[in-house]
């Protein structure tokens, strides 16, 4: 029975050093604090804010004007409170229970100004020189923000991984890329090169190898998209790695000043360069245009003669003049007897010729001989087609449309028309296409094959339709309309 009520004394007695010890041992950290320099009611409140933190900020309709604009007050004066506002009414008459005269002056419908509070004694840390703003009566008080400027932000971003992102430069100043070339991001656009001379290069980095050299308004495509890189294929298919900021999604004109004549019938004048865009209108061959730009060797930015702009498309165009007509010499004076002169093959009478008519034995190059024969000695006349006068092309059109084949009326369609064929396989009625000049390459005379290494033409020079040789210049091409 002793041994039972020892046994239960002792533990009693370490329930009992426990309990003190647990008490006693905050108390004994108070003078920690108070060696610190720290007023206990200071430390205490710190640990409240941690506790119970607050924005200050998230209800701006509870926070007073002077709470944000009061100045820092380090001194423990008290503000008199019997002191008045001097913008307010006279604190005589209302201590005395006089209702205020009213301002004759005052909107009647302004809201009428709550009298100004005045604000509290403003407690300041010793330690860290914040505002304090009180939590309750008494001189507890707590920082006016609960952020440390070093050890809550150190706190708030502990064990949290953190990177800073620095762009790089090559050699040249320019970006290097940061992403790696497995991470851009597939496209597919059509974009425009405008800057000068832009390099290809095989990695997104300009000391890398250059692959090749795209001239300004190349159009590209864009098959991938990096950070400051792009990945773009030609149209010739060589692909490589540009600036992206060396691309552009509208067309890019390069400027020019230059002169050019619409070689086709009917060419559209657009209002943009594109083929769904509105028409202006339709111009006629050898209209001229003066070009202020190109794009991608494919659209002219373009102005008529009547002030017009538009945008046409190149492949329609050219920049060789329309043929200048020789002047009509002065005709020589007809003889006495009214009767026809032969010459040279040429026979005049009236601006006409007295040849029977041509024998026509089919759609063939012998009816197509037999009928510029019969023309011999008409007067040449620039852009005429018909017994009353022809130009060399004009011939041509006149012989063939008398067996139902149309032929354009202009050298240099005829160079590209009906099909070609070599000088040992020439036949009568073939046309052959000369370059007079023999230095431009460009078609300024036809002739029709009449056998024997002759032609029969339209000549400027001897104003008329006469017999030639073959080799009068240098021939470009030979057609031939009949199969």
């Amino acid at each position: 029975m002793k041994q039972r009520k020892m046994s239960r004394n002792s533990r009693l007695a370490v329930v009992a050093i426990a309990v003190c010890t647990m008490m006693t041992f905050p108390m004994m950290m108070i003078p920690v604090g108070l060696r610190e320099s720290t007023p206990a009611g200071v430390l205490v409140a710190r640990a409240y804010a941690d506790a119970y933190p607050y924005d200050d900020q998230v209800e701006d309709a509870l926070v007073e004007d002077w709470a944000i604009t009061a100045p820092l007050n380090n001194s423990d004066d008290s503000v008199d409170p019997t002191e008045t506002d001097p913008t307010t009414s006279d604190p005589t008459s209302a201590e005395q229970g006089e209702t205020p005269t009213p301002n004759p002056e005052a909107d009647p419908y302004d809201e009428p100004e709550e009298p100004l509070e005045e604000p509290p004694v403003q407690t300041v840390d010793p330690e860290t020189g914040m505002k304090l703003i009180e939590v309750g009566e008494g001189t507890t008080a707590v920082g006016e923000s609960y952020f440390d400027d070093s050890a809550q932000k150190e706190k708030k971003y502990e064990n949290i991984m953190t990177a800073q992102i620095v762009q790089t430069y090559d050699s040249s100043n320019l970006p290097i890329e940061m992403l790696d070339v497995e991470a851009f991001i597939p496209t597919d656009e059509d974009f425009y090169i405008k800057t000068t001379n832009t390099i290809l290069k095989e990695e997104p980095n300009m000391d890398s190898v250059t692959v090749a050299q795209i001239a300004r308004s190349t159009k590209v495509t864009r098959i991938a998209k990096g950070d400051t890189w792009s990945l773009i294929r030609t149209e010739d298919g060589v692909k490589g790695y540009v600036l992206t900021k060396s691309l552009s999604v509208e067309m890019v004109f390069n400027e020019i000043d230059r002169t050019v004549w619409v070689d086709a019938s009917g060419l559209k004048l657009r209002s943009e360069p594109n083929t769904y865009c509105t028409v202006i209108k339709e111009l006629k061959r050898w209209t001229r245009l003066h070009c202020s730009g190109v794009a991608n060797d494919q659209w002219y930015k373009v102005t008529l003669d009547d002030g017009t702009e538009g945008y046409v498309y190149v492949s329609y165009t050219t920049r060789k003049a329309p043929p200048t007509p020789t002047p009509k010499p002065t005709p020589k004076p007809k003889n006495s007897s009214g009767g026809g002169s032969s010459k040279g093959g040429k026979s005049k009478s009236g601006g006409g010729n007295d040849n029977p008519p041509p024998k026509i034995t089919g759609v063939n190059g012998e009816s197509i001989v037999n009928i510029a024969k019969s023309m011999l000695g008409v007067d040449y006349v620039w852009c005429g087609e018909s017994k009353s006068g022809v130009d060399c092309s004009g011939l041509v059109v006149y012989c063939y449309r008398q067996v139902g084949i149309s032929v354009p009326h202009q050298s240099n369609s005829i160079k590209t028309r009906g099909a070609g064929v070599s000088r040992s396989d020439i036949r009568l009625g073939d046309v052959i296409v000369y370059d007079l000049k023999g230095s431009d390459g460009v078609a300024d005379h036809v002739a029709i094959y009449a056998g024997g290494g002759s032609v029969i033409h339209a000549s400027s020079s001897k104003d008329a339709v006469v017999y030639g040789n073959m080799d009068m210049g240098t021939i470009l091409t030979i057609r031939r309309f009949i199969g």
